[in-house]
């Protein structure tokens, strides 16, 4: 009886241990989601967006402006100079980025495309897939609004997007889920659909936003019409970095050779944006809440037209180290491996994130088993001690 009383006190600990670890452990992801899932922490207050920041170089330089900066982000310029935000004046608004060096700019060969690879790229299978983790996001000049509770105007352009890709021969999967409220958990809300679009084997999944800062970092002109321009932005806190900003900046070459003025920068921020789930995901800045719509709409085809030659129309060089060094617009894409192909060949680092959600359930195991050899260490004299009693009574 005592046996069996011990063995089920054990039981009942062991359970209490587990059950308060994984309370724990519960606790604790959703902070460290929220701690790595924000990009604007500061975005509105009152419904009104607060002054962006402006970047100067550590020889006080005009680098570029964003809504929210963090000590350690990373910018690629245009001419792929990349720094990283040093300080933050938080009173004045104002950081200061460090040159940290030259990145490696691909190396683009334009060549007209083959007949046999214009068949081949319309007959292929393209798939791309896109949400909005802030649904709310507007545009003040067209919509009235910076924030619209629900589906606000950055709908508009996801859905324009959706249409201009289409227009390429892309099957392209739009999900407006709402996920409400903006604020820093909001990753970790649309987390759930950005992995339900992932299960489709999308070749590209992208998060559509617009950005905090001044109508004119983001104006441009085309053939003397204004165009707003696009920000891409990659999150270091997922396993999957060195793949999504490799991916960034093949688009962002790309883009550079067909139309100089559509993008901006590359931001890297310390946010996951949900990107450790492939190799080829990015987040969108179409424009800023202060530009017209209108002149976001006007990029979209353009954009387009980027997304679609970086993936399906240009190849790599696999005979290089790093096959993306020297890439070719157009060709023969039929014999040589496109970027999308490159990409979908290197395995995924995401199952790294997966440790994050491990680690809370070897403590548990851990201090389970742990707690169990404590009692039967400590109890062992005692259940001794009583047997030998008992013995002697029998005699």
């Amino acid at each position: 009886m005592k046996n069996t009383k011990l063995l089920r006190n054990l039981i009942l600990f062991t359970l209490v241990i587990a059950m308060i670890f994984s309370a724990l452990a519960m606790a604790i992801i959703p902070i460290y989601q929220t701690a790595h899932g924000k990009i604007e922490t500061s975005y509105a207050v009152d419904g009104q967006v607060n002054d962006s920041y402006i970047v100067y170089t550590t020889d006080n330089v005009y680098l570029f402006e964003k809504s929210d900066v963090e000590v350690g982000d990373l910018i690629l310029t245009k001419d792929f100079k990349q720094y990283e935000i040093e300080s933050i004046d938080q009173e004045n608004r104002i950081a200061y980025a460090k040159f940290i060096k030259d990145v490696k700019r691909p190396n683009i060969t334009k060549k007209p495309k083959s007949r046999a690879s214009q068949l081949s790229q319309e007959n292929e299978n393209k798939n791309i897939c896109m949400y909005m983790t802030h649904n709310d996001e507007s545009y003040k000049p067209t919509d009235g609004y910076d924030s619209i509770y629900g589906a606000g105007g950055i709908h508009d352009v996801a859905k324009k997007f959706k249409a201009e890709l289409e227009k390429q021969g892309i099957k392209v999967t739009l999900d407006e889920t709402l996920h409400i409220p903006h604020n820093s958990s909001a990753y970790s809300r649309s987390s759930v659909t950005a992995k339900k679009l992932n299960n489709q084997n999308p070749d590209a999944l992208f998060d559509i936003h617009r950005d905090g800062v001044a109508r004119s970092y983001y104006l441009t002109k085309i053939d003397n019409k204004e165009a707003s321009k696009v920000r891409i932005v990659v999150g270091k806190s997922n396993p999957n970095f060195n793949q999504n900003y490799e991916f960034a900046t093949v688009v962002f070459a790309v883009g550079q050779e067909l139309y100089p003025w559509l993008f901006s920068d590359i931001y890297c921020g310390k946010g996951h944006y949900n990107q450790a789930l492939q190799n080829k995901a990015l987040l969108f800045e179409m424009g800023t809440y202060l530009i017209e719509k209108d002149l976001v709409y006007t990029s979209l085809p353009y954009l387009a037209d980027v997304v679609n030659t970086s993936l399906y129309g240009t190849t790599v060089d696999e005979e290089e180290e790093n096959p993306v060094d020297n890439i070719i617009i157009g060709g023969d894409i039929t014999s040589k491996p496109t970027v999308n192909d490159h990409f979908n060949n290197i395995s995924n680092t995401s199952s790294k994130g997966y440790l994050f959600w491990l680690i809370p359930l070897l403590i548990t195991f851990v201090g389970g088993g742990t707690a169990i050899a404590a009692i039967l260490i400590f109890s062992k004299p005692k259940q001794t001690k009583a047997r030998k009693g008992n013995n002697k009574n029998k005699k």
